[in-house]
């Protein structure tokens, strides 16, 4: 009885509750593919700003007690907000800036509740359990590969062929993957050298390998300087080096294991996946990588329990250590030619490899190609030069680059967060959300070299922060929410206030009596403006519910709930163009052209520059046999989706006869 009673206080201590709740909160945002679909963020963001509104109501979080910098940037994050609101009114879709003024308002919610809830926990606690969250994700995605069967709904890409070989999953995408593993090194580092038990300082570290092994697989460069950034950000922050570099060597050692555990087994790591062979390579890289794992623990707990804080080398050596390593860098970098190197990453992208070539992975990772980032930056460049001040309006990049970009892709993203809030929200966007990572930056950085007791936890914190900064500017992490998320929890834990609410000489519920008595005004102010928060992120998650339940009727041939549901959706988001859309291809199910005329010219009403909706009209115009207003349609089409070869080849229909339905 004794022993079921001490475990269940063990259990039931606040602290491990607090770590345990942030760990499964977080690993839940990412295995639900990284939280990137609007029905998962809406519902995300509408708990955080449900939770935010009931804390304020009753007194359980209080504004008042953020910090001036915390204050700072959930000022600007607000700003922004509004900025992209207000981007609705010239915006070619009113249904893509709300989304994105959504998609920003959840960012928001994140800062404030953790700035808020922190008060009430330890930093640290948060900050053990952030890092358990992505050693598990990293975990989860390296043994989705080592044993596939454990995973058989995993989501393989089929419709790009190198795609389907790099990891990607639970994320959905390989790259946001390896930069969410990449971001938890500097949080496992702080582990492995801040951690009172030699046994949890060596398991740390042992999650090194771990990453390394996801980073690989998914075959990410972006990946591999996120975690550049983070190590050396966290090395200059951190006033324990010698203890990092010990770390890091040890780690590295084990990191280089495992790739060369891996590198040997080619169909495994480039395919193809699914043979027998590729199983059998699993289990025995997976037996090795565990091994590697178990051998990096044992010999950095055991170096660390013996040998920590008994040797102090002199200043000078680790002076002399870090200049000869820069010195190496910059020599390496030379020799490689960085002028030539930017011109070819600079190139049109070329055909990439096929999986049958076995050699993928590495190829990729050492390549000079940007995969087409230089023409998707030069077009935010030119989006922004016909929108200086106030840009093109939220989410128009897609359909901007359709119509001027260079290369005949579909994209969704600018790939680059600054260049394409410069392009969508102008001048004015753009100094909002540098100041927000200017400010932050610096806050966090100063923090970190101020800190006393939590130093090595706030230079964590500040290698996260700095290493997302730069990662957002060569990718669409910005958009992968689960990633964004943990940055704007990073900055609101490193910006909270260290003083808790229970050094007020009062008592608890008289404190927060008084305080609900003084702050009405306030307290209904932020309840209101957090409701009203929900509602936005409410009404296209219903419209897209609604959206769905009409699709779903047309494959199981319920026209009249088709119909229904659509409507519904149009009601509940009249601006939108997608309602309009699915009413227009249900009436054309249904073989009312008239009607599906109407509705998909109210749709284009919505968002002018979507060349598909141009396309649909095109075909709703054929069936009707009004060959003159298909014709121009589809001119309309091609002059907003050029360099599509499938708009190439309708061209040429369109200039020998009469278009056939599309």
């Amino acid at each position: 009885m004794r022993s079921r009673f001490l475990i269940f206080v063990r259990f039931s201590n606040p602290a491990l509750l607090l770590t345990s709740a942030v760990a499964a909160s977080f690993f839940a945002i990412a295995y639900d593919n990284g939280s990137y679909g609007l029905s998962s963020r809406g519902t995300l963001a509408i708990a955080l700003w449900w939770a935010i509104s009931m804390g304020v109501a009753f007194g359980i979080i209080e504004l008042g007690q953020m910090t001036r910098p915390a204050k700072v940037i959930a000022g600007l994050l607000a700003a922004l907000c509004l900025w992209t609101l207000l981007s609705i009114i010239w915006a070619p879709s009113a249904e893509n800036a709300f989304n994105e003024f959504n998609r920003v308002s959840l960012f928001l919610a994140v800062f404030l509740l953790v700035s808020l809830a922190a008060h009430h926990g330890k930093v640290d606690r948060w900050v053990d359990g952030l890092t358990l969250a992505i050693v598990a994700i990293a975990l989860v995605a390296l043994t989705s590969r080592l044993f596939p069967g454990l995973f058989p709904n995993r989501g393989i890409f089929t419709f790009l062929p190198t795609a389907a070989i790099r990891l990607n999953f639970p994320l959905g995408y390989w790259n946001g993957l390896a930069t969410l593993t990449a971001l938890g090194i500097p949080l496992a580092l702080r582990v492995a050298i801040g951690c009172r038990s030699s046994i949890l300082r060596g398991i740390a570290l042992a999650s090194l390998p771990i990453a390394t092994s996801v980073i690989y697989l998914a075959s990410s460069r972006g990946g591999a300087l996120t975690a550049l950034v983070g190590i050396i950000a966290f090395f200059a922050l951190s006033e324990r080096r010698w203890s990092i570099g010990a770390a890091l060597f040890i780690g590295g050692l084990g990191s280089a294991g495992a790739i060369a555990v891996l590198r040997t087994r080619h169909q495994l790591v480039s395919g193809p996946l699914g043979t027998d062979l590729v199983q059998r390579q699993g289990r025995t890289a997976a037996l090795l990588i565990l091994l590697v794992c178990a051998l990096t623990a044992v010999a950095y707990g055991l170096g660390s329990h013996f040998l920590r804080d008994r040797i102090h080398p002199p200043r000078r050596l680790g002076q002399t250590l870090v200049a000869s390593i820069a010195l190496l860098l910059m020599i390496g970098l030379i020799a490689n030619h960085p002028i030539r190197r930017f011109e070819q990453f600079k190139r049109l992208p070329t055909q990439p490899g096929t999986v049958a070539s076995g050699y993928y992975t590495n190829g990729h990772l050492l390549m000079n190609s940007g995969n087409g980032r230089w023409q998707l930056w030069s077009a935010a460049g030119d989006q922004w030069q016909q929108h200086k001040i106030v840009g093109n309006g939220a989410g128009s990049f897609a359909e901007w680059w359709a119509r001027h970009g260079s290369i005949g892709a579909s994209v969704k993203d600018a790939h680059s967060l600054y260049l394409q809030t410069l392009g969508e929200l102008g001048l004015v966007g753009f100094l909002i959300l540098a100041s927000i990572f200017v400010i932050g930056a610096f806050a966090i950085g100063r923090r970190s070299l101020v800190a006393r007791d939590k130093r090595v936890t706030m230079a964590a914190l500040a290698a996260v922060f700095g290493a997302y900064t730069v990662e957002v500017a060569f990718d669409w992490m910005w958009e992968l929410t689960v990633v964004s998320v943990v940055a704007w929890a990073v900055l609101a834990l490193a910006l909270s206030s260290p003083k808790p609410l229970e050094q007020n000489p009062r008592s608890e519920t008289e404190r927060r009596l008084t305080w609900l008595l003084q702050k009405k005004g306030p307290i209904v102010a932020s309840v209101a403006v957090a409701w009203l928060l929900i509602a936005a992120q409410t009404i296209p998650l219903l419209a897209q519910t609604e959206i769905g339940k009409s699709q779903a009727a047309v494959a199981r041939g319920d026209a009249a709930a088709a119909e229904s549901a659509a409507t519904k959706a149009r009601r509940i988001q009249p601006w939108a163009a997608s309602p309009a859309l699915q009413l227009a291809l249900v009436m054309e199910q249904e073989g009312n052209l008239v009607q599906a005329d109407a509705w998909i010219r109210e749709a284009i009403k919505h968002d002018k520059t979507n060349w598909s909706l141009w396309l649909i009209s095109t075909r709703i115009d054929v069936k009707r046999g009004e060959v003159g207003k298909a014709k121009q349609s589809l001119r309309r089409t091609i002059e907003l989706n050029p360099r599509s070869p499938r708009m190439i080849q309708l061209e040429q229909i369109l200039n020998e006869k009469a278009p056939a339905a599309p």
